[in-house]
């Protein structure tokens, strides 16, 4: 009698989750087809995560970016135009690892032919992390521009790898993209209303939100990130880390 209603309570909490997360692809419109790396859980995580070591590099690091390199090159140009060359070469490290780790990325993709993208999705995850948790333990015995340019140059790899949410292009290391696609679908859903395309306005507000997600959960990883780093110091990386190890294996789950 006790493994029957044990078993009938299983089975309800298994349909609840069911229900909740059909809800949530029904109104994200979700098709089967897409990849559990595009789908918004993923890429609001990994937002989160850059927006958190971006905060972190920045505080810890004198002012350098892990993965805003627009910041990096305005950094660079100003320390160009106060003639600080020891400043130049701190932002132009960064900046050259992040060129490597593009062109490392599309080589890869160009040897595999787009092929076994779940497989290279975790080793990204796990070098990522891997040197998260180096930059946390080593962050006082080498150079800023030294440690800054190993995140760059896997965060330009997890930006190559991770670039799609729901269908749609997107980055997750940076805002300015997204804010500008979310503002165009938002505006094509409260302006450019026509009562014969309406599942194309639906379509358009639905993707205004999904971009809103991304850039809030890298809003909200800044916000953590300066929060830990302010009071944990240089090992509140590691913080990352452990949600970079939580994504993979909620990937490896989700396949299985």
């Amino acid at each position: 009698m006790i493994n029957k209603l044990l078993k009938k309570d299983d089975s309800k909490k298994r349909e609840s989750k069911k229900n909740i997360f059909s809800f949530m692809d029904k109104f994200l419109n979700k098709k089967k087809e897409i990849h559990i790396l595009e789908t918004i859980y993923i890429a609001s995580m990994l937002s989160m995560v850059c927006g958190y070591v971006d905060a972190y590099t920045y505080i810890t690091k004198d002012g350098i970016f892990a993965y805003a390199q627009t910041g990096n090159i305005i950094f660079l140009a100003m320390n160009l135009a106060k003639g600080n060359f020891y400043g130049v070469i701190d932002y132009l490290f960064p900046i050259l690892s992040f060129i490597c780790g593009i062109w490392f990325a599309q080589f890869i993709k160009k040897i595999t032919n787009g092929k076994h993208i779940m497989e290279w999705g975790y080793i990204i995850l796990l070098i990522n992390t891997i040197i998260f948790f180096m930059v946390g333990l080593f962050s006082k015995n080498f150079p800023n521009a030294l440690m800054v340019s190993s995140v760059s140059f896997i965060s330009a790899v997890h930006m190559s790898t991770f670039n799609k949410v729901e269908g749609l292009s997107y980055v997750s290391t940076l805002c300015t993209g997204n804010l500008r696609s979310a503002s165009e679908h938002l505006f094509n859903y409260f302006f450019n209303k026509n009562k014969n395309k309406k599942e194309e306005n639906i379509k358009s507000g639905k993707n205004g939100l999904i971009y809103l997600t991304v850039i809030l959960s890298f809003t909200f990883g800044a916000y953590l990130g300066s929060l830990f780093t302010n009071k944990f110091g240089t090992k509140s990386v590691w913080i990352a880390a452990g949600v970079l190890m939580f994504v993979n294996s909620f990937m490896f789950f989700e396949e299985v």
